[in-house]
């Protein structure tokens, strides 16, 4: 397998594209960035690195996309202090776009990815752009979930591992917690109230938390974990089952918009998505999120006017 990281001298890209490698995922491994000094370094040390495991890595350009059967977009201009990620959007547009066109016209049947913020809105963006069918597009959301997860484990007094629990919804503000969905060593679990709301405001300083800290870094190894676990499953075929931003026609009733929800993940991509029976306040907060990520596709559409799907 062949597998091409955009973005790959940044923080999510380079651990991505690092453990991906070292989980003997590929055999290939491409590294592309804006800054070619630095993914040189990264694809030099990494090959040296992986060389035992018998995977190859190097520092390419767009047209190294060729053959690559996975495409991980983990580009995206500097973000500097945002308390939303829904402010990257205008920035981001054009650079999805290029990457888009470019895996349209050197690997158009590669499943590709997006790691870039805002996931949802920009993932609908390299559907719009590519002309790809749905199947092989997903936005990467899965760190809402491994959050959710850890955040019910010392609410319960467990650990992470005992627990299953999903996040869909936008990966941003109008996140939807599944607490429905919540497992304790495949057991179900019961919140009241407080303990909901407690978790709620938890997750929603998650962003904040990391901004505070001003070290224009963000979450790359809980990405790396995440993107390689989401990689496993396409490599090995295995059908799992993962929230990811997908774009929707006709499920949990919406179309023309891109959001997270449980996708049925094997080789050649979206195998099938699950229309989970919600709570009625999840179905509230789901319609509510469904709402905004409207509202962002809208702005994508429009900025991406004159760009069909050919």
């Amino acid at each position: 397998m062949k597998i091409t990281v955009v973005g790959a001298a940044g923080s999510v890209g380079a651990p991505a594209a690092f453990y991906i490698g070292v989980s003997g995922l590929v055999e290939e491994l491409v590294l592309i960035d804006v800054r070619p000094n630095v993914v040189q370094q990264h694809a030099l040390d990494m090959n040296t690195a992986m060389s035992t495991l018998g995977v190859s890595v190097k520092a390419g350009t767009y047209e190294d996309l060729v053959g690559s059967d996975v495409v991980i977009n983990a580009a995206g201009v500097p973000q500097g202090l945002i308390a939303d990620r829904m402010e990257m959007l205008p920035k981001n547009i054009p650079l999805v776009r290029d990457v888009a066109l470019a895996v349209k016209r050197y690997c158009p049947a590669a499943f590709v990815i997006t790691a870039t913020n805002p996931i949802d809105p920009l993932s609908y963006a390299t559907w719009l752009v590519g002309g790809f069918d749905r199947r092989q597009v997903v936005g990467y959301s899965l760190n809402d979930s491994t959050r959710f997860r850890e955040i019910v484990a010392r609410t319960k007094g467990v650990k992470t591992s005992q627990v299953q629990a999903m996040v869909i919804g936008e990966h941003g503000s109008t996140q939807v917690p599944l607490f429905s969905s919540a497992r304790i060593d495949g057991r179900p679990v019961s919140f009241g109230e407080a303990e909901k709301q407690a978790v709620r405001d938890e997750i929603s300083t998650v962003l904040r938390r990391y901004e505070e800290l001003q070290s224009g870094r963000t979450a790359g190894w809980t990405s790396a974990v995440g993107l390689a676990a989401l990689t496993r499953a396409i490599a090995l075929d295995t059908g799992e089952f993962f929230p990811c931003s997908v774009v929707l026609d006709g499920e949990y009733g919406r179309r023309g918009l891109s959001l997270s929800v449980p996708v049925k993940v094997g080789r050649g991509g979206v195998q099938g998505i699950q229309e989970w029976e919600l709570a009625p306040d999840e179905r509230d907060a789901f319609e509510r999120s469904a709402d905004a990520m409207a509202a962002a596709a809208r702005v994508v559409d429009e900025n991406l006017k004159g760009d069909t799907k050919a």
